[in-house]
């Protein structure tokens, strides 16, 4: 049963309710998965009436893609730009790329959106389908400007830019399940930084060879 929601709280601002309630939101994901999560527990954790929840996100889909565009679009929104602004020497662009990556792993700052897709992909498709739209695809578009620029001015060459994309991206896809399926079971943590650093030398070293 919801607890019964105080004065205060009904003259918060929208902005602050809906704030409450996607922190809420993204415990009961932790917690619970996209399925297990309920909305009347958001609202009991958010401290506002179910209807509350409902009056702003409609359902759980609405919950996850707001949650998504606070926390990760904006970050998204940044490397794109800064990826498709950059006509530079392709190797400082990708290091800033894996140190950014590398420092989220290492503060254990991973949010629950890669274990929900995993997990729930299956069973919710639309959940992937807006992820693979407004980040993945964003970041794979992102960095595809970047190796084409590369390639038209020769600074590497036998690949599509978009192949490359893909291919440069997959070591920190594996550096973050890593982090996330072993870390509490492995001795000592698996540093991603060297592994992503060496990843970057190699993979240029393959690219240039035919340049």
């Amino acid at each position: 049963m919801s607890e019964p929601v105080t004065p205060s709280r009904r003259r918060e601002s929208p902005e602050v309710r809906q704030a409450d309630i996607l922190n809420a939101a993204l415990d009961e994901f932790s917690r619970h998965g996209f399925e297990g999560a309920r909305m009347e527990d958001v609202a009991r954790n958010a401290r506002v009436s179910k209807g509350t929840v409902y009056l702003y996100y409609p359902t759980k889909q609405a919950l996850f893609e707001a949650l998504v565009m606070r926390d990760i679009a904006p970050r998204v929104a940044a490397a794109s730009l800064f990826l498709k602004g950059y006509d530079g020497p392709i190797e400082p662009a990708l290091m800033r790329i894996v140190e950014m990556a590398a420092a989220a792993i290492e503060a254990g700052k991973l949010p629950v959106y890669p274990k929900l897709l995993i997990a729930e992909a299956g069973r919710f498709p639309d959940l992937a389908a807006f992820y693979r739209r407004e980040v993945v695809g964003k970041m794979i578009d992102a960095l595809t400007t970047l190796f084409q620029r590369a390639l038209d001015r020769g600074e590497i060459s036998g690949i599509t830019g978009e192949m490359a994309a893909h291919l440069f991206i997959a070591p920190l896809l594996k550096s973050l399940m890593w982090s996330l399926v072993f870390s509490r079971t492995d001795a000592a943590p698996f540093p991603p930084l060297p592994y992503l650093q060496t990843h970057v030398q190699v993979f240029l070293r393959g690219l240039n060879h035919g340049a």
